[in-house]
């Protein structure tokens, strides 16, 4: 036995020695980063590949920016691998960038040399591969997806209401999580604690600091005795601010009689924990007891406007501070539209270097502006109209609105209007405003207000072999769209159903622009098709001889009867070899040789694109098109018949 023990305890002396030994070897690793190479430079992404090795290695990847010798401070793209291949995106076309691979420890970062490229002046018009395919799908319900790239994971995440949120890689199988809230003393605060104690207290105007000390919470509370912030906490928009080095959460607080705020958050992390750190806007003040308890003293001065006041009808004019969409437009400025019904959707410039309102915008005093407030840019009079969602694509900012009521029955409904300049004017393609100058029924089959806004889609039903039955979708809206890294343009939304009460879940369409600059948006969810959005005018997607078939035609008429539920159903055409379309409607179709650019004549002409795509669930590709009559503002999808 004694035998026995002494062998044991050399054992572990030599373990030991050899653990030592293994320790001292690591700690001399020294970091070695490669030179990278870059490959795949398109319009807006390049893939960048290196090798990063040594001891105590917390984060490795590249760097980048458009001045030389880029650092950690600077854009960068982390691995997990010492081995990394990584995608850079959301870059400039036709600009040089630098670009360095890095090794960090806790108390050293080494860099490779530097390398150059510049990127293309368009985009590759080459498709991808086509990945996964339909059973990649993984369904979610997220209520007012929020659709955020984040470089840092590759992946794409969607925030939405009541604290749903979900993240994936590919734009089909998502997975959801929660993002935590975090306060002074804690990184995971309950629901109630969250809003009370903001973390900037102070904001400047003209050079001068001012106190503001905003409880969201209370707030809120004021509109009802039995308020509860569970529920209430409504639509985020989350966007990583450069200059600050966060993630900002711009979250809408909502409460009884306009008594909403929108305040902002700020992670290290995209998925958090998100502390509560100012307010941006609030709205229903309406007596100098609750307008000093704003901001609004700040920028008007201590005494409330008299257009304030309950006798001016507040809600005609004046919007429920909720919805936010933040976005940055191409010269870097920083915005921020917001309201729902009532006096309709404004927006405010934010300060870059804060994320907060910029105190040295001013806006003047008009119908269609204010000094709080800011600038009108869509609805107004009680015309419906909630989730302004704008983003920059092919020239144009386009300016998504849903109207209607957001049940299964009542008319929820994705409009689309586009402007030059971020903020406006925004005009649908029949040159009508997104700015109402008095009350009009917007949806539904009395709609009286000339049909304004491009119908981008609505509800529909017996469309291919998954939107059928009980599954029609009806009440899209809500939406995001998002001009990705991969070269193409995804439109995210929360549908309910034909049947199915108030359960939703959330679609993706990947969306194109046609000769006239117009979004359509692909009859089909997108299950990873390759067809990038440059390669609409670059090339013809589907082959003329593959063109002519039995199809199913739908289109997207305004006006529908919601309240029955009534729905768009396809009826059958032929689109034949000379170019004529007859069936149940007749008509002629035509190609733009050398595009994808499809026009069809029935009646009006439609422009749009055609494009292969598959028939989920299954892994059936067919031709399909998708065009808008930018007279009306009518759509409609179409696609060949499978061969059974």
């Amino acid at each position: 036995m004694k035998y026995i023990s002494k062998l044991l305890a050399l054992f572990a002396i030599g373990m030991m020695a050899t653990a030592c030994s293994n320790d001292l070897n690591e700690v001399n690793l020294p970091l070695t980063v490669t030179v990278p190479t870059v490959s795949s430079v398109s319009g807006s992404s390049a893939i960048v590949t290196a090798t990063a090795t040594g001891s105590h290695i917390t984060h490795r990847g590249v760097c980048y920016s458009t001045s030389p010798n880029p650092t950690v401070s600077d854009d960068k793209v982390y691995s997990n691998s010492k081995d990394m291949v990584l995608t850079i995106g959301g870059l400039a076309k036709s600009t040089t960038y630098y670009v360095r691979g890095f090794a960090q420890t806790s108390y050293d970062v080494a860099y490779s040399d530097e390398v150059s490229f510049t990127t293309t002046s368009s985009e590759s018009a080459d498709d991808d591969p086509q990945t996964e395919g339909p059973t990649a799908l993984k369904r979610v319900s997220v209520h007012d997806p929020s659709v955020v790239w984040d470089p840092t994971t590759s992946s794409y995440y969607i925030f939405g209401s009541h604290r749903a949120a979900a993240k994936c890689n590919n734009m089909m199988s998502w997975e959801t999580f929660t993002a935590p809230w975090a306060t002074a003393t804690s990184t995971n605060a309950d629901n109630i604690d969250a809003f009370t104690t903001p973390q900037v207290t102070k904001v400047k105007k003209g050079g001068v600091e001012y106190d503001l000390n905003f409880n969201a919470l209370a707030w809120s509370q004021r509109g009802s005795a039995t308020y509860d912030i569970n529920g209430n906490m409504w639509a985020p928009d989350v966007i990583y601010n450069k200059k600050m080095g966060k993630y900002c959460m711009y979250l809408s607080i909502n409460g009884e009689g306009w008594y909403s705020s929108i305040i902002m958050l700020t992670a290290d992390q995209i998925t958090g924990p998100y502390r509560y750190q100012a307010p941006v806007v609030m709205s229903g003040f309406r007596a100098q007891s609750s307008y000093t308890a704003t901001d609004a003293s700040i920028v008007l001065g201590e005494t409330m406007p008299d257009r304030y006041a309950p006798s001016d009808n507040y809600g005609n004019h004046w919007p429920n501070a909720i919805d936010p969409c933040v976005f940055y437009d191409e010269n870097g400025k920083l915005w921020m539209t917001y309201g729902s019904w009532s006096g309709g959707i404004f927006m405010l410039e934010l300060d870059e270097e804060t994320g907060l309102r910029d105190y040295d915008v001013t806006y003047a005093e008009s119908e269609t502006s204010d000094p709080y407030f800011g600038k009108k840019i869509a609805g107004g009079y009680y015309s419906s109209g909630e989730a302004s969602y704008i983003e920059y694509i092919g020239g144009y900012y386009f300016l998504f609105v849903t109207y209607g009521g957001l049940e299964a029955a009542s008319g929820y409904q994705m409009r689309v209007f586009r402007s030059l300049n971020p903020d406006g004017p925004f005009v649908d393609s029949k040159g009508s405003s997104a700015v109402y100058d008095a009350y009009q029924l917007n949806f539904g089959p009395t709609e009286n207000d000339g049909f304004r806004g491009v119908n981008i889609f609505g509800a529909y039903d017996d469309w291919g072999f998954q939107t059928v039955g009980d599954w029609g979708e009806r009440a899209q809206g809500h939406n995001s769209i998002i001009a990705a890294q991969d070269g193409r343009t995804y439109l995210v939304y929360h549908t309910r159903f034909q049947n199915r009460g108030e359960g939703h879940e959330v679609r993706v369409h990947q969306v194109y622009q046609n000769e006239e600059g117009w979004l359509v948006a692909a009859p089909f969810e997108y299950t990873g098709e390759g067809v990038k959005s440059a390669g609409i005018a670059a090339a013809q997607k589907v082959p003329t001889a593959d063109i002519p078939g039995a199809y199913k035609l739908l289109t997207h008429q305004y006006g529908l009867d919601h309240a029955a539920k009534e729905y768009a159903a396809p009826v059958d055409v032929t689109l034949n070899a000379d170019g004529t379309i007859s069936g149940d409607v007749t008509g002629t179709w035509t190609i733009k040789t050398g595009t994808s650019y499809i026009t069809i004549k029935i009646g009006s002409e439609f422009k749009g694109v055609m494009v292969p795509q598959t028939l989920e669930p299954y892994d059936t590709k067919v031709p399909c098109f998708t065009a808008l009559d930018s007279q009306t503002g009518v759509t409609i999808w179409g696609y060949k018949a499978p061969v059974e």
